[in-house]
């Protein structure tokens, strides 16, 4: 966990990587979050090991200690692609007492067609994962509860990993796609001050419903 330059405010944002990926791709939002005068913490995890029950256990447990961090007036949580079905999990698992807004980017809420495709291959090397992100009915990303926290979801439309009908989700109280790629999400700044307008007021920044971004 590496933490941000000292904040303005007494809120702290929890940034939560995706598959095979590491939280250096996270480090230019984590600087434009930090800008606003949030306070943040990004999470990493080796995601090619394991399965989305035991990343969320263990995000749980961080979660649980910024929560009882002094100065920590609400927590937000910012997730992108697979660490947002690893948040919803651990949000299960542990509620903050001072849990503020979350933020999906590109994850796959309804799963993906490389996990009905890949999951029992990657499963005999213990990436597990990948089959619990298949679009299948019964899979485990289909099988998650609603959230029932405050959340919007941002999508990609020249994503070739997760369909814009994937990373929406019911229930979200904005929901805006960006036309980039999946990765590069994390790299727009007209994303970053989204996030960031959505953790301060609940709303993008001109609260329109599926507007694509220019």
């Amino acid at each position: 966990m590496i933490d941000s330059a000292t904040p303005t405010r007494n809120e702290k944002v929890a940034l939560i990587h995706g598959f095979a990926s590491t939280p250096l791709l996270l480090k230019r939002l984590e600087r434009q979050i930090a800008a606003a005068g949030f306070g943040t913490q990004r999470y990493g995890y080796f995601s090619l090991i394991g399965d989305i029950e035991a990343f969320a256990q263990r995000f749980a447990k961080t979660l649980e200690k910024i929560d009882h961090e002094a100065n920590v007036e609400r927590l937000h949580i910012v997730a992108h692609s697979l660490g947002g079905l690893v948040a919803r999990r651990a949000l299960q698992i542990y509620r903050p007492e001072h849990l503020g807004r979350v933020v999906f980017l590109a994850s796959p809420h309804r799963g993906l067609y490389a996990g009905r495709f890949w999951g029992g291959l990657l499963n005999l090397f213990r990436c597990r994962a990948v089959a619990q992100m298949s679009d299948v009915p019964g899979s485990y990303v289909n099988q998650l509860a609603a959230p029932d926290f405050e959340f919007a979801a941002i999508a990609a439309t020249y994503d070739h990993l997760v369909p814009e009908q994937s990373a929406r989700l019911e229930g979200c109280s904005d929901y805006r796609i960006y036309p980039t790629m999946h990765t590069a999400l994390l790299l727009r700044q007209d994303v970053a001050h989204d996030i960031c307008n959505y953790l301060e007021h609940g709303r993008f920044l001109d609260a329109s419903l599926t507007k694509e971004a220019s």
